[in-house]
């Protein structure tokens, strides 16, 4: 089982994942990712924020960072037999640089599919919150640069999401509710015996 959490910044995306890949390995195998920057010690997540105010550049390297995150750590996981959770896969590009930055969303939907080969998780969550209150929660947080484009970007990438959500039948999630409560849920969803 293929898993993703995916949403705006400040939606909670790691700690669900984390939690919930604690609650998965208590029954079965579990390989906890996510993108960008698992790969080669994050390496391509530190081009990108050296780039964040070129969209192309920063929409190929997050594929190049996901091709090799499918290769080299996703597919061998799931060939194991093991259960993947990622936070954030293919659509976060869409969403971010798409909607959020403009670029053109038919070169993004190739560019990922070169770089996933086909590999589709079997269940997206998608935790929504309104992006002021996510910004409220890294208000206390260094920011990196995507982080720092602020309440109007944030408000483009949802509304990115939101659509993204619809046509994929993404699995929503109130991003309000206290993590444990969404786990629980995901793993209602996803029905772990």
């Amino acid at each position: 089982m293929f898993i993703v959490v995916e949403g705006i910044d400040g939606c909670g995306k790691s700690t669900v994942a984390s939690l919930l890949a604690s609650e998965i390995r208590k029954k079965r195998p579990v390989f906890h990712t996510f993108e960008p920057g698992h790969v080669r010690d994050g390496l391509y997540r530190q081009l990108i924020m050296e780039n964040v105010d070129n969209p192309f550049v920063v929409a190929a390297l997050f594929t190049i960072d996901r091709a090799e995150h499918v290769k080299k750590m996703i597919n061998p996981a799931l060939a194991k037999g093991e259960w993947v959770v990622c936070e954030r896969y293919a659509d976060s590009t869409l969403a971010y640089q798409g909607y959020g930055m403009g670029l053109d969303k038919d070169l993004i939907n190739r560019m990922n599919e070169e770089a996933i080969n086909g590999l589709w998780p079997d269940k997206i969550f998608y935790l929504d919150i309104e992006p002021h209150l996510a910004l409220a929660r890294l208000q206390n947080k260094d920011k990196d640069a995507l982080e720092g484009q602020g309440l109007e970007f944030l408000q483009r990438v949802r509304e990115g999401y939101e659509e993204i959500a619809r046509a994929k039948g993404y699995i929503y999630m109130d991003a309000t509710l206290p993590p444990e409560i969404i786990v629980k849920r995901i793993l209602e969803e996803v029905k772990l015996q």
